[in-house]
């Protein structure tokens, strides 16, 4: 009793008190991705909405594939505070760790979604050039002026972007040099992983697509297993 709470003290100094995630983000979609540690590039993907009160889940236990590196911290909604250790880099190879809203779809072809979508072509870029002014976001060169050198092409010669979601990562504003191009997409297949985004099976992201919806605002929770349980008692998550 007397270590439960002084946990409760402590987490009240470190940090904001508990916030229901639903209320702090107006969310009523929540897609929960975790790994067994920082370094573990397999994980686990389950997705809820809320319903009657609580969190009902939808999709338990998703086999999903995150960055080369792993998984670090990065600039997204939940608490700075919590940013502490491994942190996220510009082409370190991880996966971002937080909390990030998905804001909508990307593909070959259009996609039919509660959910807004871009069809990518061999025109459209996300720019990775940290000295850009278009660093972190979606272009198409034949409606912008080309100031990067580096530059991922939206429209690979693989399936692997057939079907995307955008996560805000590093947005609002973008910071030079915190990381770029997080989606979440279709995995190869082949023994490497991502460069840092999070992946699966084309089936589970079909599975994804068509349950993701717009007006309930989804969310992404992206953390190695030890630091969602903290999470748990910080937002009142599954």
């Amino acid at each position: 009793m007397m270590i439960t709470l002084i946990v409760s003290i402590l987490f009240g100094v470190f940090f904001d008190q508990p916030a229901d995630l639903k209320t702090k983000f107006k969310t009523e979609q929540l897609i929960v991705v975790t790994s067994d540690s920082w370094n573990k590039i397999e994980g686990k993907m389950s997705v809820y909405e809320y319903t009657a009160d609580a969190w009902k889940p939808v999709l338990l236990n998703i086999p999903i594939v995150t960055g080369r590196s792993g998984m670090a911290w990065g600039k997204g909604l939940h608490d700075a505070k919590l940013n502490t250790g491994k942190l996220k880099k510009e082409g370190d190879g991880n996966a971002p760790a937080g909390i990030y809203t998905l804001s909508g779809l990307f593909g070959y072809q259009d996609i039919s979604a509660k959910m807004k979508s871009l069809k990518v072509d061999d025109r459209t870029f996300c720019v990775d050039d940290s000295k850009s002014a278009y660093y972190n976001r979606i272009v198409k060169t034949d409606t912008v002026k080309k100031d990067w050198n580096s530059a991922e092409t939206m429209r690979m010669k693989s399936d692997v972007y057939k079907y995307g979601i955008f996560v805000d990562y590093n947005v609002n504003p973008s910071i030079p040099g915190m990381g770029s191009c997080i989606f979440m997409h279709i995995w190869s297949g082949s023994s490497s992983p991502t460069a840092g985004c999070t992946a699966m099976k084309e089936e589970d992201i079909l599975k994804l697509i068509a349950f993701l919806d717009k007006k309930k605002n989804p969310v992404l929770v992206q953390v190695p297993k030890a630091e969602y349980e903290k999470m748990k008692r910080l937002y009142k998550l599954p």
